[in-house]
């Protein structure tokens, strides 16, 4: 059997121990056959972003020990489709249909008893098990006199309202399914078509990974993290972080020193013989608590690695413009609408390096850490995670800090006095907690930047005319920023985005701005959240974070951000 599939269907629809529809039949995929494993890529931020993905298992004691096994080093290794070879899969499950008098056989093919010799369909309900994560074909009595069955179809999807009985003497076997599992966590199996999406949920992460490893290397050599804090911190001056004033904490000398041959005992006579320093503004260094700093750098840096290469601003379309016309939009209607929206600013990323990846699955309910996370590994032990690196075109947007700080503080955070953008993001900084046990200034800020992406990207698919499936977000609330990038599951034309900041970003932002923050289910939506398939939902893999962390109320009604911005501009 041939047949061709996209990079991003396999990556979401074709992963070990899915089922697949194709070829006319059912089958579960078994392999990916002599993948590629990537080597390009930073382990180290993949093995974070996989811990701050898979932390909701870890924290209901639902991941087999995978967290734990991440800080120990266990090592990682990403896999990509190897097109020459493809995936390898088997029929399943293996309980087949006469497609005329509707017995059931073990078998694909044979002669029925009713005498057909057509190709037998499948049963596609299967049996699965939330904690042990098994698959299994549904059994089916045969009748005890006549070694027959088949099954009549209630009409409806329900594996429960299935009737399974004799085609001889018509006497009803059972009805549904149900059997225990064999595995030592007990319990039944569930049951349930096989394309259901309490089957079988990828989970995944997306990250920022340097096309080449000497970018990597030279934002590690300049500061790593802690220089790109400092470079968003300030403004992101400069074309790239290294253009940037150096870091002067001591760790960051100490890793300078390193890579440069010093010798420990050398490192630490030098670090100890150098003045305390204060930060490049003069004042007190930013404190805030050790797991969020290194949060903050990590998001830092990968807005860091974004645009190292590829960084088109709004200065530089006026910089470039000739056209009277398109001048005084950059000019005059751009800077608006971006007060209005409350931004910062919209650059362009035309080689946008992203890694998309999908590191396990669960069976059952889809909230992380409500049921067994199960990884892919190798038979030595070691992770595989099935990934795809691309480059593609992105858009950074970064909210203004000084908007964001005036937000929260209306809704009640005590937060300490700001008058510029640097001194709001380090006061919002120190008022927000990790994401393992977030605050309410973490909670409020993460349901901001999520929230504004969406709403950015369902207007984007209407204003670009770019299908929304074609769009995915990256978000980073501890830089008060999120990508919206471009992936290949979409009807998307490469140069979309460009052509929607050149010539369309107003009229995108004023729409977002003035669009009617009610939803068709509301009362229902607003006291479920205020979040819904209708108003905010999207593609669960276009969203991040699973369609959680949403509300309207973040953006609009009374205390939302644009709600905000506006009394501030209009002040």
């Amino acid at each position: 059997m041939k047949e061709f599939r996209s990079g991003s269907q396999i990556l979401f629809g074709h992963l070990p121990e899915q089922t697949v529809d194709a070829d006319g039949g059912i089958w579960k995929v078994k392999r990916w056959v002599d993948p590629k494993i990537e080597s390009a890529i930073d382990g180290g931020a993949l093995r974070e972003e996989l811990i701050r993905a898979a932390y909701p298992w870890k924290e209901a004691q639902q991941d087999g020990g995978f967290i734990d096994d991440l800080y120990a080093q266990r090592a990682i290794r990403v896999k990509s489709i190897n097109r020459d070879e493809g995936i390898w899969c088997e029929s399943f499950p293996r309980l087949y249909l006469c497609q005329i008098c509707k017995r059931l056989h073990d078998e694909p093919e044979g002669v029925c008893q009713c005498g057909s010799r057509r190709r037998r369909g499948q049963l596609p309900f299967v049996g699965f098990h939330d904690a042990c994560g098994a698959i299994k074909t549904p059994y089916v009595a045969k009748c005890r006199a006549h070694q027959q069955r088949a099954v009549r179809f209630p009409g409806t999807a329900s594996a429960a309202e299935l009737i399974f009985y004799c085609p001889v003497c018509k006497d009803i076997i059972q009805r549904g399914f149900g059997a225990s599992c064999d595995c030592d966590h007990g319990g039944t199996l569930s049951f349930t078509v096989h394309r259901s999406g309490t089957v079988f949920k990828p989970r995944g992460i997306s990250m920022i990974n340097p096309p080449r490893r000497e970018i990597l290397n030279t934002i590690e050599q300049a500061g790593g993290g802690e220089r790109a804090l400092e470079w968003l911190l300030d403004g992101m001056a400069g074309r790239r972080v290294t253009d940037s004033a150096p870091a002067r904490s001591p760790e960051s000398l100490r890793k300078l020193l390193e890579d440069r041959g010093f010798d420990p005992a050398t490192i630490s006579a030098m670090i100890a013989a150098m003045p305390p320093a204060d930060d490049v503004n003069g004042g007190a260094v930013l404190t805030m608590d050790h797991q969020l700093r290194a949060e903050a750098e990590r998001q830092a840096k990968q807005i860091a690695l974004a645009t190292f290469e590829s960084r088109t601003t709004l200065q530089d379309l006026l910089d470039h413009v000739e056209s009277p016309m398109l001048k005084q939009l950059y000019e005059d209607s751009y800077p608006t609408v971006l007060a209005r929206a409350g931004l910062e600013r919209v650059e362009l990323i035309d080689r946008f390096p992203v890694l998309t990846a999908q590191f396990g699955y669960t069976r059952g309910l889809s909230t992380p850490g409500q049921s067994r996370l199960r990884t892919y590994r190798d038979q030595n032990g070691d992770y595989s995670v099935y990934g795809e690196l691309a480059q593609t075109e992105a858009l950074l947007i970064r909210l203004d800090p000084l908007m964001v700080h005036k937000w929260l503080c209306a809704l009640g955070e005590a937060l300490k006095p700001a008058t510029n953008s640097r001194e709001a993001s380090e006061a919002i900084l120190s008022a927000m907690a990790p994401n393992d046990h977030p605050n309410h200034a973490t909670v409020r800020v993460t349901e901001l930047v999520h929230s504004f992406s969406h709403a950015f990207i369902k207007r984007a698919a209407v204003y670009a005319g770019i299908d929304r499936s074609a769009l995915s977000e990256l978000i980073l609330p501890t830089a008060l920023s999120l990508f919206v990038y471009a992936t290949a599951r979409g009807n998307f034309v490469l140069g979309g985005l460009q052509a929607l900041l050149e010539s369309e970003l107003h009229v995108l932002l004023d729409g977002l701005v003035d669009d009617e923050y009610r939803c068709a289910l509301d009362p229902g939506c607003e006291d479920a959240g205020a979040a819904c398939a209708v108003c905010l939902h999207l593609g669960e893999p276009s969203c991040q974070l699973f369609n959680t962390a949403l509300t309207r109320k973040a953006l609009a009604g009374g205390t939302g951000y644009f709600d905000v911005t506006a009394r501030e501009l209009a002040s």
